[in-house]
């Protein structure tokens, strides 16, 4: 489970490749959990991302829904697929469903 911790990691510290060979040592039939703050929800992205930054030893870093897929590679996907965490499988009378939240999510399976 990798919920909200991957905006820890900039890209230069190769948050894909970490992802993957934590997932290479999963036996098959294991599921990632993952949710990440999205760059591609709200147009003042990157000034919420430097708000978050400020006063925290590291910088959050905020990636696109099509950035975020990449981690789920070479696994299957539990529907509804990534998308944003609110509307993973939402309780039905949830009213909220229409509100955007910065947060794209998602469960895969490893074949």
């Amino acid at each position: 489970m990798l919920l909200t911790i991957l905006q820890l990691l900039p890209d230069d510290h190769h948050p894909y490749e970490i992802v993957r060979r934590l997932v290479d040592a999963l036996p098959s039939g294991s599921y990632l959990v993952l949710s990440q703050p999205a760059s591609d929800v709200f147009e003042r992205a990157a000034g919420a991302a430097a708000r978050l930054s400020h006063g925290m030893p590291m910088s959050v870093t905020l990636r696109s829904h099509e950035q975020i897929a990449r981690f789920f590679d070479g696994l299957e996907l539990v529907d509804p697929g990534l998308v944003q965490v609110h509307h993973w499988r939402p309780d039905p009378s949830d009213s909220d469903l229409d509100r955007k939240v910065a947060v794209h999510g998602g469960v895969a399976r490893k074949p």
